[in-house]
């Protein structure tokens, strides 16, 4: 027809030619990938010492209560010199934010063994007396606090910054309960808000044993010169737990 153009179909050795190219150019491309370096396949997430650490501040600072002993290891440790007592052993309990209550052991000069209680509360910190169990005020600069222990200044702290070279040792089993074991060093100066007995120029090996499943602190010791040391058991994690603030005497009068 006139003024048009007429359109070839393409030739049997041009669509040849088209599919052949199409053929190489593809398997240029797949060559060329093929060559390319895989990325690697994203790796289990392991615990490291101090991921283990910080977690287990982040769990204490979350608990709403707890049970927890203090056990001396080796020499009495001496609370007062003059009226010759020494501390053994502590059965604690913690209720957040601000209240805890230890059952002490401790033991006199003639080597009588007593019991007393300390409670600190808001309203400030009691003990009570071995023979009459009446309680009252301890002295405001009074150094341990049970419920310190459990606050940002106490455990978690050291936990988080105050642990130097900390190892990841392995898992163990502890109390039924399937643990990651670290150990590290600390300063006495930091331990002193945990321990008030240590001195404050020395440097301690301490273990903590962590829960594997929820981070919770289950155990931590800390050794001390001539095979002396201090061991912490926690237990009984946000259980009902109750501590009233005890009741003092009205003062005698004169």
């Amino acid at each position: 027809m006139t003024g048009q153009r007429a359109t070839l179909p393409p030739l049997p050795f041009m669509r040849h030619r088209a599919a052949l190219l199409a053929c190489c150019l593809f398997g240029s491309v797949a060559a060329a990938l093929a060559q390319q370096p895989r990325p690697a396949p994203a790796a289990a997430s392991t615990p490291t010492a101090q991921r283990e650490l910080d977690r287990a501040a982040d769990a204490l600072l979350a608990l709403q209560s707890t049970r927890f002993t203090l056990e001396r290891e080796g020499a009495p440790a001496v609370l007062d010199e003059t009226m010759g007592i020494t501390f053994t052993a502590a059965d604690c309990s913690y209720a957040a934010p601000d209240r805890a209550s230890c059952n002490i052991k401790v033991a006199l000069r003639n080597g009588s063994v007593l019991q007393l209680t300390r409670v600190w509360v808001p309203e400030g910190a009691f003990q009570s007396n071995p023979l009459t169990r009446q309680f009252a005020r301890l002295p405001a600069q009074d150094g341990f606090n049970g419920a310190v222990l459990f606050t940002r200044t106490g455990i978690p702290q050291i936990l988080r910054s105050g642990v130097q070279r900390a190892q990841l040792v392995g898992k163990e089993r502890l109390q039924t309960r399937d643990t990651l074991h670290i150990t590290g060093d600390v300063s006495g100066r930091i331990l002193n808000a945990l321990i008030d007995t240590l001195s404050p120029d020395g440097t301690y090996p301490v273990q903590f044993w962590i829960e594997e499943k929820s981070g919770l602190l289950v155990q931590l010791h800390v050794s001390e010169p001539g095979g002396n040391g201090w061991r912490i058991v926690l237990s009984s994690a946000n259980e009902p737990i109750a501590i009233p603030t005890p009741q003092v005497p009205p003062a005698a009068r004169p």
